[in-house]
C-alpha cells in the first residue's frame, strides 16, 4: 500500500474532490501537483490553453505537459478538522490516473509518512499520537 488522503482541488469557482498519492519520490522545488486529463477537464483546463509547458523527467522518460502556476488550491480533507488551503501549481499528465502530490506539497501541507508500507501518517500539528490511515486508491 502507498500513502493516499482524500483532498480537494479548487481552480476558480470550480471544485473536485480526490485521492491523492503523498509521493516522496516527486522532487519539486515548488507546490506542483500532478493531475490527470479527467481532472483537468472537471476544472476547465482541458484542452490547454493558456498554459506553459512542463518537462518532466518521468520513469518513462520526458514528458511535456500543459503547466499552471499558481492555478489552483489544494486542501486535505480529513474527518476530524479542516485543513487550511495552499496555492499549488497544476500539471496535467495525460500519462497518470490519480493525482500526484510533491515532496514540496506534502512538506507545505504537512503530511509525515510514518508506515508508507502500511500507508499510516498524520499532519505535523496532530497529536503525536494521532495516527491516520492512508485511503483507498480512487475512492474519493
Amino acid at each position: 500500500m502507498a500513502c493516499r488522503i482524500r483532498v480537494k482541488v479548487d481552480v476558480g469557482e470550480k471544485s473536485v474532490v480526490a485521492v491523492a498519492l503523498v509521493n516522496s519520490g516527486f522532487e519539486a522545488d515548488g507546490p506542483d501537483i500532478v493531475i490527470p486529463i479527467e481532472l483537468a477537464r472537471e476544472l476547465g483546463l482541458w484542452p490547454p490553453r493558456g498554459s506553459l509547458t512542463a518537462l518532466l523527467d518521468t520513469g518513462g522518460g520526458e514528458v511535456a505537459t500543459p503547466y499552471y502556476p499558481s492555478a489552483g488550491t489544494l486542501r486535505i480533507l480529513l474527518e476530524d478538522r479542516e485543513t487550511k488551503p495552499i496555492t499549488v501549481n497544476l500539471i496535467v499528465n495525460p500519462h497518470v490516473d490519480e493525482v500526484l502530490l510533491s515532496d514540496y506539497v506534502a512538506g507545505e501541507l504537512g503530511i509525515m509518512l510514518l508506515d508508507i508500507r502500511d500507508g499510516l501518517w498524520r499532519l505535523r500539528d496532530d497529536h503525536p499520537g494521532k495516527t491516520r490511515r492512508s485511503v483507498a486508491r480512487g475512492v474519493a
